[in-house]
């Protein structure tokens, strides 16, 4: 089963990286899927593409997070010597990363989402 979980968040922070990398070029187009999505961001092409380029480094960010998730795991199966398991600290440490995580995604989402307000609301008088 942490095999599993190894392989989903492997998966997940090279999604984050993608996302940057398509973020930082202008190539993130509105969608469903991926996104800093906010009233102001999904009302205006030009206000997605303005937040995205300025906030792209929030899912460079996010991939290096991810990316600490499985170390952890695969430090936390070789220490117990079993693919199985892991011990509790390993378990408190993905935790912590998560909170980080949560955490970092919330402020940069507020501050993101008033400088959408902001760019929106210039751009539309």
């Amino acid at each position: 089963m942490l095999i599993i979980l190894t392989a989903l968040f492997a998966w997940s922070a090279q999604l984050c990286f993608s996302a940057y990398r398509d973020a930082r070029n202008g190539r993130l187009e509105r969608n469903y899927q991926i996104g800093i999505k906010t009233r102001w961001t999904n009302a205006s092409d030009e206000t997605w593409k303005y937040v995205h380029r300025k906030y792209a480094f929030v899912f460079l960010d996010c991939g290096v997070l991810v990316s600490l998730m499985p170390v952890d795991v695969l430090i936390g199966m070789i220490a117990t010597r079993d693919i199985n398991t892991m011990s509790m600290i390993w378990w408190w440490i993905l935790l912590a990363l998560a909170v980080m995580l949560v955490t970092w995604l919330a402020v940069c989402g507020i501050i993101a989402n008033l400088d959408a307000k902001r760019h929106y609301l210039e751009s539309n008088i």
